[in-house]
């Protein structure tokens, strides 16, 4: 019995033995499965992270090299007019001039000159602007309703009036609200604007707002937005604070979109509408200081910034920050004071820069790069502790650099794509430590896992890239064969970054996105054929030419359609076209065209002889042209 016991009690200790290994050997099987899991999950997030820079860097590289191009353009056709005769320059002059004038601005955008529809059904609006009308606007704009003609030329006139009478420099204090919200770029988006107001609340006294710029252009709704504004900032004049940014700009509207818009909304009165916004866009303020502690301007600073300096400008004269405006002095000499248009050019143009000075940004065409040495100098100069600025898209709808005394506020969600950036906006207190409030406009893409959510927005930004390389693919072919004697079809990687950054002139990580867009061998050969699998240019090779020529161009053609087009009806009339073309005869003295042949040419570009010619028309215009030219050549 004893035996028996003692043998039991041997069995129990040497089990007990054998489930404490097997707990340990379990433990230790669950600690190396959540440390595999866990380096896989940081592997994961690491690559998505990588996509999403990639991305990124995609969408902003190819705005800033459009806004670069649009800057030549204009400094191109700036530069006929200039070697234009003595008598045009003059004429120029005199009607910038009447431009500025309150007269001639009150004549062009005169609302007596334009009625009502009986059938109108949407807001009214009369003045004082008071509170319930501000929010029959904002239900009507929620139902897609657009204000009339009449009342929005009313609403621009007393805008203008009003920020006549304001200096250049306006000043705010946080002691009356207990804070003050900022906005940045919003860009026509009227439901990141709603999303501000819905959580922010609407502007009053009591709510005081800045918004930082850059209101129109690119979004639908850039009518509604400015409407809101400018309402707004006449109710509450003291409380909301409306800072001009590099798109309140007539030419840059003309190329991103808010002409365009004017047209679509307002059809043949839409030429008074534009010069009536370009009338309010001449005289918003330029800066707000808050607190005399916190600057907040568009774009930023530079070497020269001087706020005294600033505040004398004349800023009604700039139309257009693109080029400085130029007067006849009595000699017959144009006269540009080009460190007052610096001033102008860098205050709404600019972007900072990890690295220390101050350098042209070429990146954009305009403005400077600044580094923190600069930031703080010009904030010590002024006594300022922090910078406030706009004009670039962030992921997370700010940022913050220079040690945390540069901080970029961006409001419009969704910018290139769906789920591509978060908007936010700024409460700053009597601390001015700015409270960042972050969200997204639209709701479903919110809602969507990570993964898919870099998953959208990376297709999206690879196929505007593949539309650049659709549109160049001569060119990348020509470049890759000049590496590939033998024709193999084969490259070296380092030979296919540079052709692709030589041609298409984006500076790109081309190695870590050779994976999305083109093949490779076994050996690690570049197959630059397989660039062009997808939407390849067909036909012969006088026809790829031409179609990929007026591809690549078109963003530059439709800026000079709208440069044509005079009175911004989205149509080129006779006398438009004939004036434009007489302009290049002046300019080249190689062109010369009797009126008989310019009145031919016009004939020829009116396809559908409808006395007018639209923008399509003027696209196979140059079409034709380039088709004659190869086939007199015998390419065709």
């Amino acid at each position: 019995m004893g035996c028996t016991s003692s043998n039991t009690a041997h069995d129990k200790e040497e089990l007990k033995k054998l489930n404490d290994l097997a707990e340990i050997n379990s433990s230790e099987t669950q600690l190396r499965a959540t440390l595999l899991i866990q380096r896989w999950f940081r592997r994961w997030r690491a690559e998505l992270e990588v996509r999403r820079r990639c991305t990124w860097t995609i969408f902003q590289t190819m705005e800033y090299a459009s806004e670069n191009e649009q800057l030549k353009l204009y400094n191109f056709f700036n530069e006929i007019i200039s070697g234009l005769p003595d008598a045009f320059n003059a004429m120029q002059n005199e009607k910038n001039d009447q431009i500025e004038s309150v007269e001639h601005f009150s004549k062009l955008s005169n609302p007596d000159y334009v009625t009502i529809d009986p059938e109108y059904n949407g807001p009214d609006l009369t003045f004082p602007i008071d509170e319930k009308q501000i929010k029959v606007l904002i239900d009507a704009f929620k139902e897609k309703k657009v204000l009339a003609a009449k009342h929005l030329l009313v609403l621009l006139a007393e805008a203008r009036k009003h920020y006549m009478k304001i200096e250049n420099v306006q000043y705010m204090v946080t002691s009356i609200a207990g804070k003050i919200t900022v906005v940045g770029d919003l860009h026509g988006s009227l439901d990141d604007l709603l999303m501000i107001f819905f959580k922010n609340g609407l502007p009053s006294a009591d709510n005081p707002y800045i918004i930082n710029g850059d209101f129109v252009d690119r979004g639908p709704a850039s009518v509604e937005v400015s409407i809101l504004l400018f309402s707004l900032s006449l109710l509450y004049p003291n409380s909301v604070i409306i800072n001009r940014g590099n798109h309140e700009d007539v030419i840059m509207n003309k190329r991103y979109g808010f002409t365009t818009e004017l047209v679509k909304k307002y059809g043949v009165v839409a030429n008074r509408i534009s010069k009536g916004f370009e009338g309010v866009f001449r005289v918003l303020p330029l800066l707000t200081v808050v607190d005399n502690s916190v600057l907040i301007c568009h774009g930023g600073v530079s070497d020269i910034t001087d706020l005294q300096y600033i505040n004398e400008i004349p800023r009604h004269k700039y139309a257009s920050i693109l080029r400085p405006p130029s007067k006849r002095n009595e000699e017959g000499e144009d006269e540009i004071d080009l460190i007052e248009w610096r001033q102008m050019l860098d205050l709404l143009w600019s972007d900072p820069k990890a690295a220390l000075g101050c350098e042209p940004n070429t990146f954009r065409g305009g403005g400077t790069y600044f580094g923190p040495d600069i930031s703080a100098a010009v904030l010590d100069k002024h006594k300022f502790k922090l910078l406030i600025r706009s004009h670039e898209c962030k992921p997370d709808g700010y940022d913050v650099v220079h040690e945390g005394r540069v901080v970029t506020v961006f409001s419009a969600s969704n910018y290139y794509e769906a789920g591509s950036n978060l908007g936010a906006y700024i409460n700053l207190g009597p601390s001015h430590k700015p409270q960042f409030i972050q969200y997204s406009a639209t709701e479903n893409t919110s809602q969507l896992p990570l993964y898919s959510r870099v998953s959208k927005v990376e297709s999206s930004a690879l196929r505007d890239l593949r539309t650049k390389m659709f549109a160049n693919q001569g060119r990348l072919q020509a470049a890759f064969e000049n590496y590939d004697p033998e024709k193999t079809g084969l490259i070296t990687m380092a030979e296919w970054t540079e052709s692709m950054n030589s041609v298409l002139n984006l500076d790109l990580p081309w190695r870590t996105l050779r994976a999305k867009l083109v093949e490779q061998d076994d050996d690690g050969k570049i197959k630059y054929e397989s660039c062009f699998k997808d939407g390849a240019l067909e036909g012969n090779i006088a026809n790829k030419q031409v179609t990929e020529t007026i591809y690549r161009q078109r963003n530059i053609l439709e800026t000079i359609f709208r440069l044509l087009d005079t009175d911004n009806s989205g149509l080129l009339s006779r006398e438009e076209l004939r004036a434009g073309c007489e302009l290049l005869a002046k300019h080249n003295g190689s062109i010369s065209l009797s009126p008989e042949e310019l009145d031919n040419l016009v004939d020829t570009m009116d396809i559908n002889k409808d006395g007018e010619i639209n923008f399509n028309e003027f696209l196979e215009s140059f079409r034709m042209v380039d088709n004659k030219f190869a086939s007199s050549n015998g390419n065709i």
